[in-house]
């Protein structure tokens, strides 16, 4: 189990390592789990293009031709909308695997036309003359940075919107404003950069997370099976014990007794409940003490080692008689659910040779 557990664990990447390797299981668990994340994103993305659409046109219909920017807008709302409808159809069918990997892939279609509008505000306020207008670049890096919280889980959906949102932003700046267009047009730029890797960055951490997520679901199930079988094999092992003629006692390694099986009821003619915390002080007779104690001293040089009791006196009961019995001790110490000593043996058949007779006699 140890084993399994460590195996599992050593298989998840480090947070500075790529996702390499992975199985196909894995590799799909991925892609579904991005999915999912963009599936969940897109009604922030939908509602950012609305609301950065409507200010723009607040803003701007004082500088920009109205006939133009209405129709821009009006461009802007349509595409909202059937993101807006294919959202809510796949909601309505269902969240499943195929149908989120069929999302992914519109949406980032539709992320790519969104883009391109918004990129296409560069040249309309190029040919207004407002490209001069601080409120422009604020809004593009607003939806740029929409963009990457909505979409982070997936780098391509992230560059699908904001390549064709910024570089036509950049051209308008180079031609229109010269020099100064220069530097603004490789500040964009550089900001182009510096989101598509901070997307690339976001959606590694997205993956290592989704495949520790994976790993832990393995590991808890690894625990779950090994609980269930260790149940069973508990309740098989109980089962057998308590149907079995034979005696069972285990002793604690500080000498205590933690369990009696039913037959020593009947062995010793005291209930086992009553049986379960006496000492081997008060089980064993004092004469077969000392051989008790060398038996169990060699069971420690080994775990599982057997060692025989051709002899040996027990009572139930502190006024009780002793019992002569036969078996043998079996160190189990490190066994989980056991961690103690066991003795397994029955009566001797009362004869004139073994009846009560000590081992020290």
């Amino acid at each position: 189990m140890i084993a399994e557990l460590q195996s599992a664990v050593s298989q998840v990447s480090s947070r500075k390592a790529r996702l390499r390797g992975l199985t196909q299981v894995e590799s799909v668990k991925i892609k579904v789990e991005r999915a999912a994340l963009l599936f969940r994103g897109a009604p922030v993305a939908i509602f950012a293009s609305i609301a950065n659409a409507l200010i723009i046109f607040l803003i701007a219909r004082s500088y920009v031709e109205q006939t133009i920017l209405l129709g821009w807008v009006g461009a802007v709302m349509g595409v909202a909308l059937l993101r807006a409808g294919l959202w809510l159809k796949f909601k309505i069918s269902g969240v499943s695997a195929r149908n989120l990997s069929r999302f992914a892939r519109l949406h980032l279609s539709f992320m790519v036309l969104n883009g391109a509008l918004w990129g296409a505000l560069g040249p309309i306020f190029s040919v207004s003359g407002a490209i001069e207008h601080a409120i422009l670049p604020f809004i593009i890096a607003g939806m740029t940075a929409a963009a990457i919280v909505s979409a982070g889980a997936s780098w391509r959906a992230v560059l699908a919107f904001n390549l064709p949102a910024l570089l036509p932003l950049a051209a308008a700046y180079a031609i229109t404003l010269g020099t100064a267009g220069l530097g603004i047009a490789a500040i964009i730029g550089i900001y182009t950069l510096a989101t598509s890797y901070l997307a690339l960055t976001t959606q590694r951490m997205i993956d290592r997370s989704i495949l520790l997520h994976t790993k832990n679901e393995k590991l808890l199930s690894v625990l779950r099976r090994r609980v269930d079988d260790a149940h069973t094999a508990e309740q098989r092992f109980r089962a057998l014990v308590e149907a079995s003629q034979d005696i069972t006692l285990i002793f604690s390694p500080e000498g205590k007794l933690v369990y009696a099986s039913p037959s020593a009821e009947k062995a010793f003619n005291t209930p086992s409940g009553v049986l379960v915390g006496k000492t081997t002080k008060e089980i064993v007779h004092p004469d077969d003490m000392s051989q008790f104690r060398s038996v169990g001293e060699k069971s420690l040089s080994q775990l599982g080692e057997v060692i025989g009791l051709p002899h040996v006196c027990m009572r139930g009961a502190q006024e009780g008689e002793y019992v002569a019995m036969t078996g043998r001790l079996t160190n189990m110490l490190y066994v989980p659910g056991v961690e103690g000593f066991v003795f397994s043996g029955s009566r001797l058949r009362e004869n004139r040779h073994t009846h009560h007779v000590h081992a020290a006699e």
